[in-house]
């Protein structure tokens, strides 16, 4: 029987795990996991015991027990089915993408051939939404970089000239 052993102290190396699993039964294997990248432990792990009952009762006693100051969690593993695809890790069954098996294009169909499991496309209702109508009328463009609000305009008289700005300098 296969269980799987969580929250584990980082320190925690597969050699404790057979000695603490042995108590109660022959150990066939144990494995802590690690990062791939950096080697450290991810604090879980999986002890594979022989016995059924070995382990039914290793699994009752070490739940919420405390080892290495940490209470770890001891539960029966669940399967998981791996993947089907190259030495890659390509491919296999998707369940959802609409992609082939084989992880690329779909090269039994004619460029341009429908698959025979395809919705027509005509026949299929468009869920586009209405182009949107253009306006005619000109928004007010506003100056993004402006500091508040955009000052008035001065027309006519109030606005100040400054043609001969060199000869107010010579004055003074």
């Amino acid at each position: 029987m296969k269980l799987f052993v969580a929250k584990l102290n980082r320190d925690v190396q597969d050699e404790h795990l057979v000695e603490l699993f042995s108590q109660y039964g022959e150990v066939a294997y144990a494995r802590v996991v690690t990062d791939r990248d950096t080697g450290q432990s991810k604090c879980f792990g999986f002890v594979q015991m022989r016995d059924k009952a070995a382990a039914e009762k290793a699994l009752t006693e070490l739940n919420g027990k405390e080892f290495m100051r940490f209470p770890m969690v001891v539960k029966e593993a669940e399967e998981r089915a791996r993947p089907q695809g190259d030495a890659r890790g390509r491919g296999g069954d998707r369940p959802s993408g609409g992609r082939p098996a084989g992880g690329g294009r779909d090269f039994s169909r004619r460029p341009g051939e429908r698959a025979a499991d395809a919705p027509d496309p005509a026949a299929a209702p468009s869920n586009k939404p209405a182009p949107k109508k253009k306006t005619t009328a000109k928004r007010k463009e506003r100056d993004m970089w402006a500091d508040g609000p955009r000052q008035p305009r001065l027309k006519g008289k109030d606005r100040p000239k400054y043609n001969d700005w060199l000869g107010d300098l010579d004055d003074e």
